[in-house]
């Protein structure tokens, strides 16, 4: 029972960080695509005097806002439940019962069957999100740099774009982290919940219930 007690509430807490960080970075990403959206329309980004560069810099803006804005309602929905169950975890630590511990997972398998396809969606979301700001951050050090036939130098503006090239890699860097956390532990639970519908399958057949 402490192997199994370790090991869950090891992978309550991990879940729990990894949904808050989600939280905080698609925020970061909802900024980041509001104030895109706002330099494309007032013509402050890098070439925002050419009107294509304008119009495809705002599109790319309005989809990264999109994108931040599934990924914050996705992670919020995630991280309440996991966040109820953590609670518990840590608040009755030390009188933890084979009850309550047994309580807690079965819990959190009704929370993961009634959140499967929001799962399912946000490992789609970070890893489109994680692949469109990581060529987000390149694009934007490409205009942080000049390149000459005397080497590399920065350009004026490299104060300003390298920290919004740095907090676009680790928004790309934290929802691709996040996509493969989220599909081992999606592996792991579906693993369970099958292992109990095949327990509950049995259980019927040595009843004698699955004909009704």
């Amino acid at each position: 029972m402490n192997t199994a007690l370790a090991r869950f509430r090891n992978e309550i807490t991990n879940f729990y960080v990894v949904a808050l960080l989600n939280i905080v970075f698609s925020g970061l990403a909802i900024a980041f695509g509001v104030s895109s959206i706002a330099g494309a329309v007032l013509g402050i980004v890098p070439g925002g005097g050419i009107p294509v560069i304008r119009i495809g810099s705002g599109v790319l803006a309005m989809i990264c806002f999109g994108l931040g804005l599934s990924w914050l309602l996705s992670s919020v929905r995630i991280f309440e439940g996991v966040e109820s169950i953590r609670d518990i975890l840590c608040t009755k630590e030390p009188v933890l019962s084979e009850d309550l511990v047994t309580c807690l997972i079965v819990r959190m398998l009704a929370h993961y069957r009634d959140n499967r396809k929001t799962i399912g969606s946000m490992i789609t979301v970070c890893t489109l999100a994680g692949f469109g700001f990581f060529i987000i951050g390149i694009n934007i050090g490409l205009h942080a740099v000049s390149v000459t036939s005397g080497g590399i130098s920065l350009t004026l503006d490299a104060a300003l774009l390298i920290p919004a090239m740095l907090l676009t890699l680790g928004i790309a860097l934290t929802s691709l982290l996040s996509s493969y956390y989220f599909t081992g532990f999606s592996r792991v639970w579906d693993e369970r919940l099958h292992e109990i519908d095949e327990s509950e399958c049995a259980l019927k057949k040595t009843l004698g219930l699955d004909d009704q």
